[in-house]
């Protein structure tokens, strides 16, 4: 199912060589992305314990995934995609990039390093 979702989504066509995509385990997607682009899984759990580099993997994972789901977070205060009307279907894709356009004037979530090693 996720497979005819992405396909039809068409967010394929967006990414370029050195685009990474974050997914949770389960979305298996791997074979549909484009030549040069990457997917950002966490670690399954194959033996009774995690390796280190699995652990550490799977750190670095939840860590940008906490600095996505503020950015979600932001966006969704615009509470005008709370409910879009009818009338206004054919451009809540716009509306929903001038939303994420005025998130990016705000202070930035990340400071410089923070995703560093």
């Amino acid at each position: 199912m996720s497979h005819l979702r992405v396909k039809h989504s068409k967010v394929l066509e967006c990414l370029e060589p050195g685009d990474s995509v974050m997914a949770d385990k389960g979305f298996l997607i791997k074979d549909l992305l484009p030549a040069g682009t990457c997917i950002n899984l966490p670690p399954f759990k194959e033996t009774p314990q995690f390796t280190s580099e699995q652990v550490d993997q799977g750190y670095e994972i939840a860590q940008a995934r906490i600095h996505v789901e503020r950015a979600i977070q932001r966006i969704k205060s615009f509470h005008i995609l709370d409910f879009i009307p009818q009338r206004f279907l054919p451009v809540a894709s716009k509306i929903f990039q001038v939303c994420g356009a005025l998130t990016n004037f705000r202070k930035p979530l990340i400071r410089d390093g923070d995703m560093e090693d």
